[in-house]
């Protein structure tokens, strides 16, 4: 335990001596005696004791409350005072420094220990009570916050330097009337002021919190809120309001502020074209304009409880999930944009162009989020249909590049068979027997007559690709058709011995352009015969599928690879084969097979294996009697 320093001052050595006994016994620490008040001062300032023992008569200058005084301008000591000579005059004086005890000599040691003891006491109850208020103030100073009293009957305000920290007046300025003091409030917050004065005062209300302003002496306006407790009349203290009155200047204008933004926000929000929703982190929708409503057929009251993922489009809500996942879990982005489809109440989908901005109160928490939808359908269908249109120019500029290399070498090639044939005629005509002759002529009228097929499929198939050949529909007879072009090749295939069955029902009539179907069969047919071994068939069957007919045309001759099958259809790709016995074809029948099926409403398949043959399906509309 720490020992208590005693400092004893004391001129007569034998009565010092005697106190230093009783002190070492009682176990305290005695630091040393002093015999004048210099040596007093100059040992407190020294030795720093916590309590002196002052005898009021000393040798030299200066008496012990002299001493005590000068002691008391430097550090505030628990001092008290030895005296032999209790005069009134003398205890006035000793009384005017405020010891902490006053011991007549002589006194016994008990005596003197409980005179110690209580002074020690005391001076650490004032030194507890002197931190307790400079904590206070410090309080009160950095709060900005001002500390009064209200003697309500005598309309008194009271108060220390405090308020007029806070509001520039002193009491020279103001004095302690309450209707001077209440005259610096604000002219619209004064009546509040004083009705709430008039309650306390006719007892309707026993406590005060309220917000109003000042107008400080520098002309400032400043919001202070005022808080206070009634306290009942006691002893010689009237019925009064003990307070407090806090600058919250910058918290009200922070709040003002705050509220016109929100109010400028929920102007905006609700009045705005743009669709626009605040969700919370689940993005459920916590509000939603009307707008945004708009975009989906709903009211906004019924969006309410639903959240974006239930108005996302099936094929965007993993997509939609996994980025909203990203914005939430990554502090670092500020907003997020995306463009998806979305569902409308009706089941109707759009597309939407929507930026999802994360709102946070503190560091660590999203609070909600903000989305703004904008409806992008018109323009997504335009690139959509941008791309569709690059990407069919590009098909065509091929095939056009296709199309202008086969025109090169599929009209050379016989040209040069005809030019041939034809100089040579000219030239030894005189020398050629009459076969020969013969003979040059013939291969001259073949060559030609394939030229004049090519042009003639690539006029067709020109008019198709400028839609200058139109469709020209009527009801006509399947089989019927079958017939005559069976009777037109019948000759071609005799002379390979290929026998043409028609196995069309007569009960199937289709509404088409005659002349291209027919032509349609003309091809497929030419073709069989063209690629069937000798002795083969080639088979003509159709039949009904709902609105269609379905007309397969077969043979049993070389078929097609799975490899060129995709190329029989293409200008750009063109697949093209000799006959069983070396017969050669434009290159253009099946293509333009395709387009004339396609005109009609119907489209083209084939079904083939290398070695055993092809079969050619399409699809036909039906006439009108045969679909009802």
């Amino acid at each position: 335990m720490i020992k208590t320093n005693i400092l004893i001052v004391e001129d007569e050595i034998i009565v010092a001596k005697n106190i230093e006994k009783k002190l070492t016994v009682l176990g305290y620490n005695v630091l040393g005696n002093a015999a004048t008040g210099a040596e007093a001062v100059n040992m407190v300032r020294t030795k720093k004791p916590d309590l002196v023992l002052m005898d009021i008569k000393l040798k030299g200058e200066m008496d012990g409350i002299e001493t005590a005084n000068l002691i008391n301008k430097s550090r505030r000591l628990p001092l008290i005072y030895l005296t032999s000579y209790p005069d009134d005059e003398t205890f006035q004086r000793a009384k005017a420094t405020e010891p902490f005890g006053y011991l007549i000599k002589p006194f016994d040691t008990k005596e003197l220990q409980r005179t110690i003891e209580i002074a020690l006491y005391k001076h650490k109850l004032n030194n507890d009570l002197l931190e307790t208020k400079q904590r206070y103030e410090r309080a009160v100073e950095a709060g900005n916050t001002a500390v009064w009293e209200i003697r309500i009957d005598e309309l008194k305000f009271i108060t220390d330097k405090s308020f007029v920290n806070l509001s520039g007046y002193s009491h020279l300025d103001l004095g302690n009337n309450f209707e001077e003091w209440i005259n610096i409030v604000h002219d619209d917050d004064k009546e509040q002021a004083l009705r709430i004065t008039d309650e306390i005062r006719t007892g309707k209300i026993s406590d005060i919190n309220y917000e109003c302003r000042i107008i400080r002496k520098d002309g400032q306006e400043r919001w202070i809120i005022n808080r206070g407790t009634v306290l009942p009349p006691d002893g010689n203290f009237p019925k009064r309001i003990i307070g407090t009155s806090t600058d919250i200047t910058q918290r009200k204008l922070s709040e003002i502020a705050l509220a016109e933004s929100e109010e400028r926000f929920r102007t905006i929000f609700e009045n705005s074209g743009i669709g626009m929703a605040i969700l919370s982190p689940k993005l459920r929708f916590i509000k939603v304009n009307k707008s945004f409503a708009d975009l989906f057929g709903y009211i906004p009251e019924e969006l309410l409880n639903l959240n974006m993922v239930d108005v996302t489009h099936p094929s965007d809500r993993k997509r939609s999930i996994k980025i909203a996942q990203d914005l939430l879990q990554n502090d670092s982005k500020l907003s997020v944009q995306v463009e998806k489809k979305y569902i409308k109440k009706n089941g109707d989908s759009f597309w939407g162009l929507v930026t999802i901005t994360p709102i946070k109160y503190s560091p660590e928490k999203i609070t909600y989020t903000v989305a703004q939808l904008f409806d992008i359908t018109k323009r997504k269908t335009a690139e959509m249909k941008l791309v569709k249109y690059a990407e069919e120019l590009k098909e065509l500029n091929s095939s056009k590049d296709k199309f202008f290399s086969i025109i090169s070498h599929d009209l050379r090639s016989p040209f040069n068979a005809l030019l041939g044939i034809a100089e040579y005629t000219t030239q030894y005509a005189d020398d050629m027997t009459k076969d020969e002759i013969k003979d040059s002529v013939t291969n001259i009228y073949r060559s030609t007559k394939k030229v004049y097929n090519f042009l003639d499929n690539l006029l067709e198939w020109t008019q198709l690709q400028t839609g200058r050949l139109q469709v020209e529909r009527s009801n006509m007879n399947l089989s019927d058709l079958a017939d005559v072009v069976i009777n037109l090749y019948n000759e071609t295939g005799s002379n390979k011995g290929i026998t043409l069955v028609n196995n069309i029902p007569d009960n199937i009539d289709v509404f088409a352009d005659h002349y291209m179907i027919e032509t349609v069969f003309r091809n497929l047919v030419s073709n069989g015969i063209k690629f069937s071994f000798r002795n083969g068939k080639v088979i003509i069957e159709a039949s009904k599928k709902d609105d269609y007919a379905e007309v397969t045309i077969s043979d049993n001759g070389i078929g097609i690879s799975p490899e060129n099958q995709g190329k029989l259809f293409r200008i750009d790709d063109q697949f093209k084969s000799v006959g069983t016995e070396n017969e050669k074809g434009t290159g253009l029948g099946l293509i333009l097979c395709k387009e004339l099926i396609e005109k009609n409403g119907g489209s083209i398949t084939i079904r083939s294996e290398e070695g055993k043959g092809s079969s050619f399906i399409f699809t036909i509309p039906l006439s009108r009697s045969d679909i009802l």
